[in-house]
C-alpha cells in the first residue's frame, strides 16, 4: 500500500485512465488542487492550483486515454472546464457555463470510445457534450485555430415518476449506447439508432443525434452502480445484490457467494482475465494437474490461469455456459471495501469501515494494543503490530434495557430500549492495569485492559455532562476526569476490594477546561498534585488528600496569563545537562501552549512565567503536546511531540524559538482530535474529526536533526523571523538601537570616552522593546525581566544581556502574528463613539482612557507624545 500525500483538504474526487497509468485526485476547500500522479513511481507529474479560482471544486474526471481532464465548479451556474493537462497550462483550454443549479450534477465521465465526448448527469436529465477546435473564416477560407470550445445539450426524454431519479450511467462498450440507471431499478437506454447495432462507432461530433430509446425495468431496488466491462453490464443495488447482464440487458448471472449491504462502487481489474479451462475426467485435482503448462496470454502478457470447468460459474441461459468476468473491488456503505475473487465468489475485506466517526483513542503502555472509541457507542481493540482487530464491543447493546410484556398483553411483545450513548474519552493507566471510558452523558465505566470485558456493571454517574478529559496519577491509584460542564471529579482505587470509588468534585472554572495534569510530585498528605487549566486563564490546584464527602478541596486558584488562553499543559522536567551548583534543580514547572502561538514555562507554585518561547506558526496554534524520548546507541535524545488543529510535528529540545528545530506535516484535513505515542516503537496514532479511520505514523527523528543543522548556529536560524532577514531594515534597526541604548546608559551628554560593549543593562529592555514597535504590558515586562535575569534555572540573577540573547528575547516575546487591525478596531470600538459610518473619540477622552484604564500611563507623558496638530480632535475611521 502506498500513501500519496499532497492534498490539504478532504479528497473528494478520484479518477484514472483505462490502463491505470495515470491517477488524478482532487480536494475541495480553500486553495483546492488537482494532482495527476504517475502510478509507476507514485510521483506527482502535474498540480493544478485553484482550477476554478475562488470556487470549490465539485468533480473531476479523466478520459480513458489520459489525454483530457474535465472539472466542474459551481459559480452562479455550473461551470465545466476542459483541460489538455499534458500541455502544462494552469488555465483550462475551454470552459462553459451550463444551466444546472448548484449540486445538480451527480456524475460525469468521458466516452471511452470517443474521448472528445463527455456526459453530465443530474437527477432528471443527462447532458451530452463535446470538445472541438474553433474554426474561423479568414479571407473566405475555413481555418482551424489552436483554441478549443465546448458544446453541450440536454437529451430530452419523457419523465416518468415510476422510473425514479437517475443515479448512475455507463457507456456501453462496442456500441454507441448509454445506459442510465434509476432509483427504482429501471435502466434508460439512449442511443443514436432505435435498432441495437453491435460495434457501432458514431462520430463524436454527432452528439446532437443522441436520443432516448426505451426504458427497461430490470430490478426492484435502487441501482447505485452500473458498469460496462468485456461486453457485460454489471449493476450493484441498495440491498447488496450484484448482477450481470448482456449488452441487451438480459440477465446472465448474479453473485450469491457472499452477502453485503448497500453497494456504493464497483471497480474491475484493469487487465482482462487470462485463463484456460480444463475438463479432466477424474473431476478432482491429481498429480497430472501440475504438469499442465499454460501459455502466456498475448493480450495481457500474463500466464493463463488454470480453471476446472465444473468449478466455473455458469450463466442463467438454458445452455448453462461458463460465465467469467474480471475480479473486482466492491465498496459498500457500512462494511468497507473488499476484493472479490469471481471464480470462488469469496470476499476478502481490504478495509473495514465504521459508519460512525472515531471520537477517542487510548494506547496500552506495554502491549501492542490500541483502543478506539466511536460515536455510536462501540469500542474496538486493535493489535497494531499485526494490523488486526482483536475485539469489538457495543456499549449500547450491553446497557440495553429489556422491558417484559405486560400481563394483559395479547401479543406479548418485549420492549428493548438501547441508550444512545457515545464514547467521548478513553485512557489507559500508566501501569496498563486499568482502562477508563468516559461517555457523552457523564457516565464513567472501566474495562478490562486487554480483553475488553466491562467491569462496571453500573456506570459511575457523578456528572451529567460529556467527559472530555481523563487522567491517571503516576501510581495508577487516582483518577481525575473533567467534563463539558467545567467540573473536575476524583476517583480512588481500592486495592483490597478492586473497585473504584468516587471521592469528590468541584467546579472551579467558569470557562471550558483545556488541560488536566497529574504532576509527578506529591503534596504533604502523600497524594499526587493535580492541576487544571481553563479557557478562563485560571490554573487550579486541587488537594485530593483533604477531600471527602464528595467535595473536592481546592488548594489554590490563580490567573496565569493576562490575555493568552492556555490550550494544553504538561509537566516540565529539568534538562539533563543542568549544573546543580549554578542552576536550580527543584523548580516546580509545567509547559503551557496558548492561543498566541507561544510556549510558556510556568512555575506552578508561584504562577510566575519563567520563559516565553515562540511556537510553530501554522494556521492554528499548538493544542496538544507530549515529551518523548529517542534512544539510539545508548544515547537518549528528547523531543517535543506537538499537534495543532490539523498538523502534527516533532521539535528538537531544548525549545528556544528556533524555527528550524521542528518539522511537521498535515495530520488530518479537518482536525486532529486525539493522539497517542509509544516511545519503544516510535509510533504515533491519531484520529480525526468526522473520520472513522485511525492513522499510524512512524517518527523520523533524522529529519528533525537534519533540519536543525541546516538552520545553522548563533542567530542564523532566527533571521527568517525578521522582516527581510539580516540585510533588512529591521535587523539594522535592532542593532543600531542596541548600541544607542548603551549611549543612553552612559549618559547622552557625558564628556567621558564611549565604550562599546556587547551588553546592555537588563533594566533597559522594556524601552528597547518599545522602540522596536513591541509595547509590552506591565505583566509582560515583569516576565521579560525575570526571564532575562534568571534564564529559568539560574540561581543568581544577571544584570546585563548580550545582543544575541536580546534578539531571541525580542522575537520570542513580541506578538507572533503582529498586532492585527481587527484587534485594534475592536478595542477602539469599545471605547469610541459609533456614528453612522465612523468610530470617533475626542482627544481628551482618548488620553483619559489611556491614563485611567489597564496599564495606565502618566497624563503628562501622554500629552508629550501627541503632535500639536491633533490638539482638538482625534478621529479615526474604520471602513
Amino acid at each position: 500500500m502506498m500513501i500519496l500525500q499532497g492534498h490539504k483538504h478532504v479528497v473528494t474526487c478520484i479518477s484514472s485512465d483505462s490502463a491505470g497509468k495515470w491517477l488524478v485526485t482532487a480536494d475541495s476547500g480553500s486553495e483546492n488542487v488537482i494532482i495527476i500522479w504517475d502510478s509507476t513511481d507514485y510521483f506527482p507529474q502535474k498540480t493544478i492550483f485553484n482550477p476554478h479560482r475562488n470556487v470549490k471544486l465539485a468533480k473531476v474526471t479523466m478520459s480513458t486515454d489520459a489525454k483530457y481532464l474535465l472539472t466542474l465548479g459551481y459559480h452562479e451556474k455550473a461551470t465545466i472546464s476542459w483541460w489538455i493537462w499534458s500541455f502544462g497550462h494552469d488555465v483550462p483550454h475551454a470552459s462553459l457555463e451550463v444551466g444546472i443549479p448548484r449540486g445538480g450534477v451527480i456524475e460525469m465521465d468521458f466516452n471511452p470510445n470517443q474521448s472528445e465526448q463527455f456526459l453530465l448527469m443530474t437527477k432528471s436529465n443527462i447532458w451530452i457534450g463535446i470538445s472541438a477546435k474553433i474554426f474561423i473564416i479568414e479571407r473566405g477560407l475555413l481555418k482551424e485555430t489552436n483554441d478549443y470550445e465546448l458544446k453541450i445539450r440536454v437529451v430530452e426524454h419523457k419523465l416518468n415518476p415510476e422510473n425514479g431519479r437517475l443515479t448512475c450511467f455507463t457507456f456501453v462498450q462496442e456500441t454507441s449506447q448509454v445506459l442510465v440507471a434509476t432509483s427504482r431499478g429501471a435502466v434508460l437506454v439512449y442511443g443514436y439508432n432505435i435498432e441495437y447495432k453491435k460495434k457501432e462507432n458514431m462520430d463524436a461530433t454527432n452528439y446532437e443525434s443522441l436520443k432516448f430509446i426505451k426504458v427497461l425495468k430490470v430490478e426492484q431496488r435502487k441501482i447505485h452502480v452500473i458498469k460496462s466491462i468485456d461486453g457485460i453490464i454489471a449493476t450493484g443495488n441498495s440491498i447488496g445484490e450484484i448482477r450481470f447482464y448482456d449488452s441487451q440487458m438480459k440477465l446472465l448471472y448474479w453473485v450469491h457467494g457472499f452477502i453485503v449491504d448497500c453497494i456504493k462502487g464497483i471497480s474491475f481489474n484493469i487487465s482482462p482475465r487470462s485463463y484456460k479451462i480444463l475438463d479432466p475426467k477424474c473431476r478432482t485435482l491429481c498429480p497430472c494437474w501440475e504438469k499442465v503448462v499454460t501459455e502466456i496470454d498475448a493480450s495481457t502478457g500474463q500466464v493463463q490461469q488454470k480453471l476446472i470447468k465444473k468449478d466455473i460459474p455458469s450463466d442463467a441461459t438454458s445452455a448453462g455456459k461458463p460465465f467469467l468476468v474480471r475480479d473486482f473491488i466492491v465498496c459498500t456503505s457500512n462494511e468497507g471495501v473488499g476484493f472479490v475473487d469471481f471464480v470462488t465468489e469469496k470476499l476478502v475485506t481490504i478495509m473495514d469501515n465504521k459508519p460512525s466517526p472515531a471520537t477517542s483513542l487510548a494506547l496500552h503502555p506495554e502491549k501492542p494494543y490500541v483502543c478506539i472509541g466511536y460515536a455510536d457507542g462501540s469500542i474496538e481493540l486493535f493489535n497494531y503490530v499485526q494490523h488486526k482487530l482483536f475485539v469489538r464491543i457495543d456499549l449500547r447493546e450491553h446497557y440495553k434495557v429489556v422491558i417484559p410484556p405486560k400481563e394483559d398483553s395479547i401479543k406479548g411483545d418485549v420492549e428493548i430500549i438501547k441508550p444512545q450513548i457515545s464514547v467521548k474519552c478513553l485512557k489507559y493507566s500508566p501501569s496498563g492495569l486499568h482502562l477508563a471510558c468516559g461517555l457523552d452523558k457523564g457516565e464513567l465505566i472501566f474495562l478490562h485492559p486487554t480483553i475488553m470485558n466491562i467491569l462496571t456493571q453500573t456506570p459511575h454517574k457523578d456528572t451529567t455532562h460529556a467527559i472530555t478529559h481523563i487522567e491517571f496519577s503516576t501510581d495508577s491509584l487516582s483518577l481525575a476526569i473533567a467534563d463539558k460542564g467545567r467540573t473536575v471529579c476524583i476517583y480512588k482505587y481500592d486495592c483490597t476490594e478492586f473497585v473504584w470509588s468516587f471521592v469528590g468534585k468541584h467546579r472551579a472554572h467558569y470557562k471550558d477546561i483545556t488541560a488536566l495534569i497529574f504532576l509527578p510530585k506529591k503534596n504533604a498528605n502523600g497524594e499526587y498534585k493535580l492541576l487544571s487549566l481553563g479557557a478562563d486563564r485560571i490554573m487550579v490546584e486541587y488537594d485530593i488528600g483533604s477531600s471527602s464527602d464528595e467535595y473536592l478541596e481546592v488548594l489554590s486558584m490563580d490567573r496565569i496569563d493576562q490575555s493568552a488562553v492556555p490550550l494544553y499543559g504538561i509537566p516540565w522536567n529539568n534538562p539533563p545537562d543542568i549544573d546543580p551548583e549554578t542552576q536550580r534543580t527543584d523548580l516546580p514547572m509545567i509547559l503551557i501552549c496558548n492561543d498566541e502561538f507561544k510556549y510558556k514555562i510556568v512555575n506552578y507554585a508561584t504562577t510566575m512565567t519563567l520563559s516565553t518561547i515562540l511556537g510553530p506558526k501554522y494556521e492554528h496554534p499548538v493544542c496538544r503536546m507530549q515529551l518523548i524520548m529517542s534512544k539510539k546507541d545508548d544515547v537518549e535524545t528528547q523531543y517535543l511531540l506537538f499537534a495543532t488543529r490539523n498538523v502534527i510535528g516533532l521539535r528538537k529540545m531544548p525549545i528556544d524559538g528556533n524555527p528550524w528545530k521542528h518539522v511537521a506535516l498535515l495530520g488530518h484535513p479537518i482536525q486532529v482530535i486525539d493522539l497517542c505515542y509509544r516511545e519503544d516503537h516510535g509510533i504515533l496514532f491519531t484520529i480525526g474529526s468526522r473520520d472513522s479511520c485511525m492513522y499510524q505514523w512512524a517518527a523520523n527523528y533524522r529529519s528533525v536533526e537534519t533540519t536543525s543543522k541546516q538552520g545553522g548556529g548563533d542567530l542564523d536560524p532566527y533571521y527568517c523571523l525578521i522582516e527581510n532577514g539580516r540585510p533588512g531594515w529591521l535587523f539594522h534597526e535592532i542593532r543600531d538601537l542596541f548600541y544607542y541604548i548603551q549611549i543612553l546608559c552612559q549618559g547622552t551628554f557625558s564628556p567621558a570616552m564611549r565604550r562599546v560593549k556587547d551588553y546592555i543593562p537588563i533594566e533597559s529592555l522594556p524601552d528597547l522593546m518599545r522602540a522596536l514597535g513591541y509595547f509590552p504590558s506591565d505583566y509582560e515586562v515583569e516576565n521579560l525581566i525575570v526571564e532575562a535575569k534568571y534564564k529559568v534555572y539560574n540561581r543568581t540573577p544577571s544584570t546585563e544581556i548580550d545582543f544575541e540573547e536580546f534578539v531571541k528575547l525580542y522575537l520570542n516575546h513580541r506578538p507572533a502574528l503582529g498586532e492585527s487591525f481587527k484587534k485594534i478596531r475592536n478595542a477602539f470600538r469599545y471605547f469610541g463613539t459609533v456614528d453612522d459610518t465612523n468610530i470617533s473619540m475626542n482627544r481628551e477622552d482618548f488620553i483619559s482612557m489611556l491614563s485611567n484604564n489597564g496599564n495606565n500611563f502618566r497624563r503628562t507623558g501622554n500629552k508629550y507624545n501627541w503632535h500639536t496638530r491633533h490638539r482638538y480632535v482625534f478621529r479615526c475611521s474604520f471602513g
